[in-house]
């Protein structure tokens, strides 16, 4: 044991130095990661491994250090040092073909009621290491991307006055660390420091004609989270997470008529909570599920306070009375021969959004995930997983009026692909 010790903390020393330096390297990526249009505006794309079986079991799967996004105590199943490396190019679509404006119920917004494809393509990174400090004790790094947010419409478009751009880019460094107990039961915890950038845009009517405006801003805010595993024998065991609210404080400026001035406003990301079950039934096929709860209700309102009256006000208020949500998935994975897995999975995924409050910046509705992925074995140290998923969404009625009278009505149709691929490997 005490060699074994001695041999773990001399490998940790030669390699964590490359997990943080990953990190940083993979900050410079996240540029792609606000391109993205998701379940409210929450990024569950954090693991190639987790994503084949639909996030089923990833509160209790801990297959690969990627798993530590969503529980870190599994990090004490890994021994050694382990990276992963995760991309996922997620290929949304949204549009509406019966788009129609009006001014105070009576005067027609006029313009185009087919919107096109208002969601980008995206790619979305993601990074994690694993440092075994003693074989009971893990400290581990993810750098992630857990909330995004872009759709984009044209200005002339009948619902101009409601929404043009809307982005949301996020950068979350996550130090985490884990402690073994006995050998049912492990703790873990970690640290989130979250960048939140944002960008809002509309037109506004004039009697010369329709004016742009655009606010943006972004924050540095922290919360933390933790999780617990209890392994009730080699094959079964059972996870339960928490992450937290992070309140970000959002500073930035706002330009109207060639005028800009400094903006504010404040956002509170939700918390959520999971609890995962796994199970293998042999050494070919193992069967998950997961049930995870996310506090959207956090979201009530965006208020925009501006220092200085440039056309629009001081006070920009935008309603949004957002409900907490659930997410249920199933999953098996099926392991033909040693260097093969096989994986499957389905997910039931509501959306936050009310009705009255749905606009065409984020016209979300409930989804369904149907996941196929594959893991390959090139070596013990080394494996490679790919997966495919496509999300239907049920369509999204909009029917809403601002506090100005700028009506809109309409009805979003939508989906998503997603390919992703990961690399693990272990020192």
């Amino acid at each position: 044991m005490e060699d074994r010790l001695h041999r773990t903390r001399r490998i940790g020393a030669r390699h964590f130095g490359t997990f943080v330096a990953a990190g940083i390297v993979a900050t410079a990526l996240f540029g792609f990661a606000g391109e993205v249009r998701a379940a409210g505006f929450a990024l569950k794309e954090q693991s190639a491994t987790a994503l084949g079986n639909s996030f089923a079991g990833a509160t209790a799967g801990a297959e690969d250090v990627s798993y530590m996004f969503f529980n870190p105590a599994g990090l004490t199943r890994h021994d050694g040092q382990q990276a992963a490396a995760v991309l996922s190019y997620i290929i949304p679509f949204s549009e509406s073909k019966d788009a129609v404006g009006d001014i105070s119920g009576f005067i027609p917004a006029g313009g185009e009621s087919v919107t096109g494809d208002a969601a980008d393509d995206a790619l979305v990174p993601a990074v994690y290491g694993l440092w075994s400090v003693t074989p009971d004790l893990k400290l581990a790094l993810g750098v992630n991307a857990p909330f995004g947010l872009t759709t984009e419409y044209s200005r002339t478009w009948q619902g101009r006055y409601h929404a043009v751009e809307s982005s949301i880019a996020t950068i979350n460094i996550n130090p985490a660390i884990a402690y073994r107990f006995n050998e049912n039961l492990s703790i873990g915890a970690g640290l989130q420091a979250q960048y939140f950038d944002t960008t809002l845009s509309n037109m506004v009517p004039s009697g010369g004609g329709d004016l742009f405006f655009e606010v943006e801003g972004d924050d540095w805010a922290y919360g933390f989270n933790i999780g617990a595993m209890y392994e009730f024998s080699d094959s079964t065991r059972l996870g339960l997470a928490y992450r937290s609210q992070i309140k970000q404080e959002i500073e930035g400026d706002a330009t109207f008529l060639g005028n800009s001035t400094g903006a504010r406003t404040k956002i509170t990301t939700p918390d959520s909570a999971s609890i995962g079950l796994y199970h293998d039934y042999s050494d070919a096929f193992a069967v998950m599920a997961e049930i995870g709860w996310t506090g959207w209700s956090s979201f009530d309102e965006v208020v925009i306070n501006l220092d200085n009256n440039i056309g629009v006000g001081t006070t920009i208020t935008l309603p949004e009375d957002w409900n907490d949500v659930w997410f249920f998935a199933l999953g098996a994975t099926w392991r033909p021969t040693e260097q093969w897995a096989i994986r499957g999975g389905v997910a039931y995924d509501q959306s936050p959004i009310p009705e009255y409050t749905r606009t065409p910046r984020l016209p979300g509705q409930n989804r369904t995930w149907v996941a196929l992925g594959a893991q390959y074995v090139v070596s013990p140290n080394f494996t490679i997983d790919a997966g495919y998923t496509h999300i239907f969404f049920e369509n999204a009625d909009i029917n809403v009026a601002s506090l100005q009278g700028f009506n809109l009505d309409a009805t979003f149709k939508g989906y998503i692909d997603i390919l992703t691929a990961q690399a693990t490997i272990r020192f």
